[in-house]
């Protein structure tokens, strides 16, 4: 419980801190906050290929610096590509000419914007998966300390959304610094047997991830052709809930530090399945708390009066995604990305489904509030259902319900 509390403060932490910077973009215009809530899209595809050496480090849990190395090439790969096709990825939205442009000079930044920030996240879950939680929070403070003044100071003497990224960049360039320091890495380029781990375990990974993502870009593009009015609102309520999620990121967190002590699968399945009953209350009662004060900070120049009660449907989807987090843990920690592919699938495809049905109805954005739901729920009972056929094929987990 004390793994957890200290994470979670860290998470609350967390997510608070990027509702500020979220909220020195959102106050520029309406149209900065179409264009983060349509880079909100955007980035996760790039982030679900550009982590394939984190991913497979979770299941792995050693040659740190291997992993880095191959999160450093992959995120900058991507980050040419993005520059050079940014003004083709800019069309895929139903946006404004000024948008447009806005959005092309924030994806001019994606070389270095990307690379250095899936590096500096990836040392950040490095440091938690380890266990040095101390170190974890002070690398924390001073991003966000640094990143929070830097975005004050622009802010303040600019008003500019391309400065602000800017301001990001070097913030993480600075904690990167910080961390590398104190863990004081021996920097092995990746081997052989370091690559086969990556077919194996991070190339899988990133397909669950990424077909996932385009599907939710899918349901970004959807909502961009409600119109600016609806797309404000549903870019504030989504990225709130998006935010809310370091919540449940927090129960995995501590998931994925408790569970391989526990040496048996059948072991490990039965602690996560009395952790998920454990947790659930506290989980949901505080979803619901700081997402109020996400909405709070973070509406921007929308007025917060119009965000409801859209939001209240949103919130919804932070129900299914409990049990997916439970699920998913226990898969990356057995190394079962194929289970993950299915049901991301299903429940990422359902959702843009629904969006489409409903897309010109007068309850589009309810619908696209209540599908977050449906899809997290779906790959819930997928994930479950492949667990329960493991947990049944194990010799000691039949005995021990004997």
């Amino acid at each position: 419980m004390k793994e957890f509390i200290s994470l979670l403060i860290s998470f609350i932490f967390m997510s608070i801190a990027d509702s500020i910077d979220s909220a020195f973009n959102n106050a520029i215009s309406i149209d900065a906050i179409v264009v983060c809530g349509s880079l909100i899209f955007i980035d996760l595809i790039l982030k679900s290929i550009s982590e394939i050496g984190i991913f497979t480090y979770r299941t792995d849990r050693k040659n740190e610096s291997s992993y880095l190395i191959i999160n450093i090439i992959v995120g900058l790969i991507l980050g040419i590509i993005v520059f050079f096709s940014r003004n083709i990825i800019v069309n895929f939205f139903d946006l404004t000419t000024i948008q447009k442009k806005m959005l092309s000079s924030i994806l001019s930044l994606y070389i270095c914007y990307l690379t250095v920030g899936r590096l500096a996240n990836a040392i950040f879950e490095m440091i938690r998966l380890r266990g040095n939680l101390k170190l974890y929070k002070k690398s924390l403070i001073i991003y966000y300390a640094t990143l929070i003044t830097f975005d004050a100071i622009v802010f303040a003497f600019t008003k500019n959304l391309i400065f602000l990224f800017v301001a990001t960049i070097f913030s993480w360039v600075l904690s990167i610094v910080y961390m590398l320091y104190n863990l004081k890495l021996k920097f092995i380029l990746p081997n052989k047997e370091i690559l086969k781990r990556v077919l194996k375990i991070g190339v899988p990974t990133t397909l669950e991830r990424l077909s996932s993502r385009i599907f939710i870009l899918i349901y970004g593009l959807l909502a961009s052709k409600m119109g600016t009015e609806k797309y404000s609102i549903h870019s504030i309520c989504y990225s709130t809930i998006l935010k809310l999620e370091v919540i449940a990121n927090a129960f995995q967190a501590t998931m994925m530090i408790q569970l391989p002590k526990y040496k048996t699968f059948a072991e490990q399945y039965e602690i996560c399945n009395k952790m998920k009953k454990n947790y659930f209350k506290t989980i949901i009662s505080l979803d619901y708390l700081f997402g109020f004060l996400i909405l709070v900070i973070s509406h921007g120049s929308l007025p917060i009066s119009q965000c409801f009660p859209y939001i209240i449907f949103y919130s919804f989807g932070l129900f299914g995604l409990y049990f997916y987090v439970t699920y998913q843990t226990l898969l990356i920690i057995q190394g079962k990305p194929k289970i993950m592919l299915v049901g991301s699938i299903l429940g990422a495809s359902t959702r843009v489904i629904l969006c489409f049905v409903f897309l010109n109805s007068k309850i589009s954005l309810l619908i696209f509030g209540i599908s977050n739901f449906v899809d997290f729920y779906i790959r819930s009972i997928i994930y479950k259902i492949g667990l329960s056929k493991l947990y049944r094929n194990i010799p000691s987990a039949n005995n021990n319900k004997c």
